[in-house]
């Protein structure tokens, strides 16, 4: 049965709250013919700090988009202010919300940051000093004012959201919505939006599944589920409610173990630049043991620099190994990305590239793309065809591989990745979830020698970052995981590599590096804040036991 809490949705029971958004009986449904909302009734005060919860698929991001005017009514009614949706409100209403969507790139396009933040300003018809002040203002308090001539495209992915942000905030916006503000961001880049949304005044609504990054900020916790409002609860009321957690798939408890107990029975190692070895232990049942023999891969004293002379790897030196999995890590910005690109062959680079032994030159780095497969941080980045069987079969295709072996490695990717049956469902229509399941099966398809994956948990729900855990767990191949989710680190990998300002500082059994809270500090991986945060939810759960449920 469908709860819903009668103190938000009793417009009179806010005196002191203006009513902002009223949405009555709103339902859509996509060209496709995916029904994303379904019934929907919510209210909306000036103030509410809102957490907008559920499984991927549930439809927040539909919720969401109707709430600034992008998506059309299509059944329903949606008033703002006390006024219905018109095209007239819809232009004032812009103005006045502000959405961060979940891949930055969508809010940058300009030659600079200043640009890119000050363009919202300039069309509100602002004097140029105005603009100055605002994108100065804002470029500072998101960190980022070092930067303000550099393109976006010169970014890591956390300073895109940051820069981003900034761009919304320029606008002075009474509403924030923000989609999955924390992917892929590492945790101090977290904290940094953490402090910027607790102290925004104006009403805040963010999508999330980091309901420990919630905690703090959020003091109302809508649930949706399957295009419904499922639950409207305090903030509170959700993450006391251990089953209510499960009910909704956002059971998130088991994944921070290993904050609590590696990070405090462990003496933390020496911070000299570690070799690896081979015997590192693991949580996972399923690593198979690495080939002591020659590197599938290796780098040596391998620089790459961007157009700009910017630093994207300084003197690197790797050895990758025939069945290890490792774990890449390191704050923001710290050259993991490139790094992954040099070793697909994107960026040329100078130094040594070898593989299997053989030093390979700048045409043959070229052919990698068939040795190494990639899962890019944002999945729709690679998903492009009109149906799933069309995208997983794209690159086999491209190998000039019959018909019969298209079919038969398609079918075997879709099966490893449990989406048998989703051969002609439309990837950009998927949830965020089975997108990323997918763009593992179009590189699973190539039967790569390597598997990189790049913040693979991000944007996901628990229940699907359960599935992707068990997924990787039983892929037999060596596999690089660049990753800030220590669960992932924990259960998958043997050994971790860390880089710190383009460099591998530290490459040591993951064991080691989950107990050396002091490396993990510097390089912007302390969940020092998450940690307090589950200490007080646990604490409520205790108290809640054997009570009856909301």
């Amino acid at each position: 049965m469908h709860q819903i809490n009668s103190r938000y949705r009793d417009d009179s029971g806010h005196p002191a709250q203006e009513l902002l958004f009223k949405i009555d009986d709103l339902s859509f449904t996509y060209p496709d013919g995916k029904t994303a909302l379904q019934d929907v009734n919510l209210a909306i005060h000036r103030g509410d700090r809102i957490a907008l919860v559920g499984k991927n698929g549930s439809g927040k991001s539909t919720l969401a988009r109707h709430l600034n005017g992008i998506l059309p009514l299509q059944s329903g009614s949606l008033h703002y202010r006390g006024k219905a949706l018109t095209s007239e409100l819809l232009a004032a209403m812009r103005l006045n919300i502000g959405i961060l969507f979940q891949d930055p790139d969508n809010h940058l396009f300009c030659n600079s940051l200043y640009e890119d933040v000050a363009f919202g300003p300039m069309n509100k018809g602002l004097s140029r000093d105005q603009v100055d002040q605002l994108v100065k203002s804002c470029l500072d308090a998101v960190g980022l004012l070092h930067l303000i001539y550099k393109p976006a495209h010169q970014l890591s992915y956390g300073q895109k959201k940051r820069a981003a942000l900034a761009a919304i905030l320029a606008m002075e916006p009474e509403v924030l919505i923000l989609d999955e503000p924390t992917a892929n961001l590492d945790p101090k880049q977290e904290q940094i939006f953490k402090k910027l949304l607790s102290a925004f005044q104006g009403t805040l609504i963010i999508i999330d599944h980091d309901l420990l990054f919630l905690y703090d900020i959020c003091d109302r916790a809508v649930v949706l589920a399957e295009g419904r409002i499922h639950h409207d609860y305090s903030f509170r009321e959700l993450v006391s409610q251990q089953h209510a957690l499960r009910e909704h798939g956002l059971d998130f408890t088991f994944r921070f173990s290993c904050c609590g107990d590696a990070h405090h029975h462990h003496p933390a190692p020496s911070h000299h630049h570690h070799h690896p070895t081979h015997d590192h232990g693991s949580n996972s049942s399923h690593v198979i043991a690495a080939d002591e023999t020659t590197p599938i891969l290796e780098l040596q004293h391998f620089t790459y620099q961007y157009p700009d002379k910017t630093a994207g790897i300084i003197d690197v030196n790797l050895i990758v190994k025939s069945g290890e999995t490792i774990a890449l890590v390191g704050e923001n910005g710290a050259g993991k990305s490139t790094l992954a690109a040099c070793l697909l062959g994107l960026h040329r680079g100078e130094g040594f590239f070898f593989s299997r032994g053989r030093q390979l030159d700048l045409g043959m780095r070229r052919s990698l793309w068939k040795q190494i497969g990639m899962v890019f941080q944002n999945s729709a980045d690679q998903l492009f065809c009109p149906s799933c069987w069309e995208e997983v079969a794209f690159g086999p295709q491209q190998m000039g591989l019959s018909t019969k072996e298209i079919e038969m490695r398609v079918a075997e990717a879709l099966r490893s990745v449990r989406l048998t049956g989703y051969e002609k469902r439309v990837p950009l229509n998927m949830s965020g979830g089975e997108r990323k399941r997918l763009a593992i099966a179009a590189a699973l398809s190539m039967q790569p020698e390597v598997l990189i994956l790049d913040e693979p948990t991000a944007s996901l729900d628990p229940q699907s970052q359960e599935l992707l855990l068990d997924i990787l767990n039983h892929l037999a191949m060596t596999r690089i995981l660049i990753t800030h989710d220590m669960f992932f680190i924990r259960e998958l990998s043997r050994r971790t590599l860390v880089m710190h300002q383009s460099r591998i500082i530290c490459d040591y059994p993951t064991s080691s590096f989950l107990a050396d809270t002091h490396l993990q500090g510097i390089n912007g991986l302390d969940y020092t804040y998450k940690n307090h945060c589950l200490e007080q939810i646990m604490d409520l759960q205790d108290q809640n036991k054997g009570q009856p449920g909301i």
